[in-house]
């Protein structure tokens, strides 16, 4: 089973592509991309969500066979809504739609319902699959934790 992870913010969206045998995970990004920056210039929402979608479709199409997705969502009650928040949410409806138009099955997860937290992201990720090779940070840990959230349906 194959299921991407990823999780969204207004300048970047972190992304682990996990194939879970039942009993040991193998994170297949580990070594390739697993960071989309927004180009520079895409100040306009719409132009980053045209682009996201664009993006996710190239990786279906360079990894078949998709499972299961499981987006990161924001955590609530962090300051209340902001700019940040909001954008991060259009970019995770994305995701939402171009998983229906494959029908690959998608839920979000917080921290709550991965079993961490965000202080301890990292450690979580890097104990149950490993960190990622490049670009490491709580962004990717997040991708990662939801990604291994998914593997029991």
């Amino acid at each position: 089973m194959k299921i991407l992870g990823i999780r969204t913010s207004p300048s970047t969206v972190r992304y682990a592509i996990l194939e879970w045998d039942g009993e040991v995970a193998r994170f297949i990004n580990t070594n390739g991309e697993n960071k989309l920056d927004f180009p520079s210039g895409f100040d306009e929402v719409g132009k980053k969500l045209d682009w996201l979608y664009k993006e996710l479709e190239r990786i279906f199409r360079q990894t078949p066979n998709i499972d299961r997705i499981v987006i990161k969502a924001s955590e609530y009650g962090r300051g209340g809504e902001t700019a940040a928040s909001r954008q991060a949410a259009y970019f995770d409806a994305i995701v939402y739609m171009s998983a229906a138009q494959r029908a690959i099955p998608c839920t979000s997860v917080l921290y709550r319902s991965i079993g961490t937290r965000r202080a301890d992201v990292k450690t979580y990720a890097e104990e149950h699959v490993g960190p990622s090779s490049s670009h490491w940070n709580e962004q990717m840990a997040d991708a990662i934790a939801a990604a291994w959230s998914g593997r029991e349906g």
